[in-house]
């Protein structure tokens, strides 16, 4: 089994999460096992060293054999679909992640890969944006994708589907950051464009200009805690981050002081918004000014 394989079989095993995941590579790096090796060691080995949860041994001893099927037909269509994966092991994973509480243990990117090596912004908002937050953000998103700078952006949350209307009216590249697996988002034939008041400009999802992004197994569907988890990795990711208008002590409030209490910058809109509380819960965290007419 390849190691590409491997990390796909690992990912579908019934109840491997993220931590687990991590998990059971790290022990499998440290002990130098090769994937059929971890599958021949005992269940005690693999509950008490790799921490594979009851359900997933019992796959790996009674039902292997479906579970390696499901792999290969899986990894047959992502690949023809030009999809690619990686572990936090993989040296293009994206460093900044590992700076989350629960940082993903395998990526899911589908488009133009070469975006990540790209200088990247993220705008944040949260979901109760005002119409005078999104003027705010459209505007402020144009000015710099005229600069060059690619913006992180998701398809279900109103600030960045705006942002993201704004790179895709220009025929700018951006990064689509997925609450859900790719196949979810994108259909079977991963064509469909997941924002529907972009199919005007585009029908299908270009993967010449885009990336997507997905911490989420293929198929997994949306569940309450993905957008945060989903905020998280567009503020993690980003280059650049500005909050363009916050809930009192919402979502966004945490992620920035986050984001700050690890040394990154959090810019916060300004003069228009900054009288907002939760702009103001930032600035007082420590946050940087940035006026909308800023360069």
């Amino acid at each position: 089994m390849t190691d590409r394989q491997w990390l796909l079989f690992l990912t579908l095993l019934p109840d491997v999460g993220r931590r687990t995941l991590r998990r059971a590579l790290e022990r499998q790096q440290v002990r130098r096992e090769t994937p059929d090796e971890v599958l021949s060691l005992p269940d005690e080995t693999l509950r008490a060293e790799y921490g594979l949860p009851p359900r997933a041994v019992q796959a790996i001893r009674a039902e292997r054999e479906k579970w390696l099927e499901q792999t290969a037909q899986l990894e047959a269509h992502l690949t023809r679909c030009g999809v690619r994966w990686m572990s936090f092991q993989d040296a293009a994973y994206p460093a900044a992640l590992e700076d989350m509480p629960e940082p993903p243990a395998v990526l899911f990117l589908y488009g133009n890969h070469a975006l990540l090596e790209e200088p990247t912004f993220a705008l944040l908002a949260s979901h109760t944006i005002s119409a005078q937050g999104v003027q705010e953000l459209e505007t402020l998103a144009n000015a710099l994708l005229e600069q060059g700078l690619t913006p992180i952006v998701s398809a279900t949350q109103p600030a960045y589907q705006r942002a993201l209307l704004c790179a895709v009216r220009r025929g700018a590249p951006y990064i689509l950051a997925l609450e859900r697996g790719l196949l979810c988002a994108f259909g079977e034939d991963l064509r469909k464009e997941p924002l529907k008041q972009a199919r005007i400009w585009q029908a299908e999802f270009d993967t010449q200009h885009a990336l997507a992004i997905s911490p989420f197994r293929p198929r997994d569907g949306w569940v309450a805690s993905s957008g945060k988890y989903r905020d998280a990795l567009i503020g993690y990711m980003a280059g650049a981050v500005i909050v363009v208008e916050a809930r009192p002590d919402g979502y966004i409030v945490q992620l920035g002081r986050e984001l700050l209490q690890h040394g990154r910058k959090v810019y916060v809109l300004t003069p228009s918004l900054e009288k907002l509380l939760g702009n103001q819960q930032i600035l007082e965290a420590g946050g940087t000014p940035f006026g909308s007419d800023a360069p």
